[in-house]
């Protein structure tokens, strides 16, 4: 499991460095995901959050796609805002959820407050034509 947490905060380092480079929300987003699911996977491979017999992950079935999907945006040239609004939306309502599942109420309205900005702007980027 070990191997996932290093290759893991290898994308997180290298879109970190990209973003420190050349400022873009894509690589910003994708190098934070990227370094919280290595946090997340080294906890999973070290027993705390998973003990030995965890053997199915359905938990990647979500992640994976996610991870792939900002790491593919994050390449890019230009992303579309509209697909990085997107990714924003997911990501905070995400967040939003887990933070209510787990009591933290402020967490989640500031989590759902960032998720109706993302959606705004994707909207408003898509209806005004700024499809770059």
């Amino acid at each position: 499991m070990y191997p996932l947490v290093l290759a893991a905060a290898a994308i997180a380092l290298y879109f970190t460095v990209a973003a420190l480079q050349r400022p873009r929300p894509a690589k910003m987003l994708a190098g934070g995901l990227w370094a919280v699911y290595s946090v997340y996977e080294y906890h999973v491979a070290n027993g705390t959050l998973c003990d030995a017999n965890c053997n199915i992950r359905v938990d990647l079935v979500f992640f994976f796609p996610v991870l792939g999907y900002a790491a593919y945006l994050a390449l890019q040239k230009e992303p579309r805002t509209g697909a990085l609004a997107i990714l924003y939306v997911i990501c905070f309502g995400t967040v939003a959820l887990l933070a209510q599942a787990f009591g933290y109420t402020a967490a989640a309205v500031i989590a759902g407050m960032g998720a109706l900005i993302a959606a705004v702007y994707g909207i408003k980027a898509r209806t005004s034509g700024n499809r770059a």
